[in-house]
């Protein structure tokens, strides 16, 4: 079972390593959210993304089981959780396969294999199947599931922890959600720590995150593809089956949705005003903060948090958003 306890262990076991990543403001954004605005800053993070956190944690567990026999770890990801597992798995001189979608930026593919990762391409809507059949034909060959593990959702939680003792008179937390495992994280540790903090969850046009929740059932097709979204850190269609249950239990049932040009206008709001450079992922929260302002204004929240989620641009791309 997953809880706030292993979320508290697991920012003991990675303080050592990991950013405590900054807090920012803006008060350009303040005024035009007419709400005070805080900016975790996890684009900031080692590699470049969040996704450190719960990678570390992983390996960690891992080289620390005296009765965990593996040698190499494998996952499958779009970029950020490859890097990050690639470079903690290095740190531990412990072999990593990443498997990727084709489609995936060139430039977090090469950072994958930089940080020493034996990249696989395949085609989106195959990387799980492909993960898996590698992994039970690789001899000692762990699994590090993206998101839908509690070890990584545990190191994603430490997030709430860090931000709510920099900032612990929050009203709401903007999450952006792919897969769940930063989501789970934050709002276990997030209603443990603030019980009346409300967490929200933000998704990608076309995810129909809403349909789930209001169902408390995972209602995806599982032979769909990914989602079309310029956000990419964020295309997985389908939350985990671990992941689940904390977000249908914890968080709001309104689900903020936004789509591609929404989180281009925020990318501009942020590199304009902030001058951070951060992924379309990272833009997410802030494009719902921006659309559904209104509707968080008439609910008297005035303090809001967002994560900038990751800062690993792909820089061919980049001018094709502005």
């Amino acid at each position: 079972m997953f809880s706030f306890e292993n979320i508290y262990t697991a920012s003991d076991r990675i303080k050592d390593v990991i950013h405590v990543t900054p807090v920012m403001t803006s008060s350009y954004i303040d005024s035009l959210c007419d709400m005070n605005v805080y900016f975790k800053c996890e684009h900031l993070q080692k590699t470049g993304s969040f996704k450190a956190r719960g990678a570390l944690n992983a390996i960690k567990i891992i080289v620390n089981d005296p009765e965990n026999k593996s040698s190499s770890v494998i996952t499958h990801s779009s970029g950020n959780f490859g890097q990050a597992l690639a470079w903690a798995a290095k740190s531990h001189n412990i072999p990593c396969v990443v498997v990727a979608p084709n489609n995936a930026p060139m430039s977090k593919l090469n950072a994958m294999r930089d940080y020493g990762a034996n990249v696989v391409l395949c085609e989106p809507k195959d990387r799980e199947m492909v993960c898996n059949n590698l992994r039970d034909t690789g001899l000692h060959t762990e699994m590090v599931d993206p998101f839908d593990d509690y070890r990584v959702m545990a190191g994603q939680g430490t997030i709430a922890i860090e931000f709510l003792e920099q900032i612990p008179d929050l009203d709401v937390l903007l999450v952006a959600v792919g897969g769940g495992g930063l989501c789970s994280g934050i709002v276990t540790a997030a209603k443990k720590i603030k019980p009346n903090i409300k967490v929200y969850c933000v998704e990608p046009e076309g995810k129909n995150l809403q349909h789930s929740l209001d169902s408390n059932t995972r209602l995806w097709d599982p032979d769909a593809g990914p989602v079309k979204t310029i956000a990419d850190g964020i295309r997985v269609l389908r939350i985990g089956k671990k992941c689940f249950p904390p977000i249908s239990e914890k968080c709001e049932k309104k689900v903020l949705t936004v789509n591609d040009d929404e989180i281009i206008q925020a990318m501009k709001l942020i590199y304009s005003r902030m001058k951070q450079a951060i992924e379309p992922t990272g833009a997410v929260s802030l494009a719902a903060l921006i659309k559904y302002k209104d509707e968080l204004i008439a609910q008297n929240f005035k303090k809001i948090g967002v994560i900038f989620s990751g800062g690993n641009v792909d820089l061919e791309r980049l001018s094709s958003f502005f």
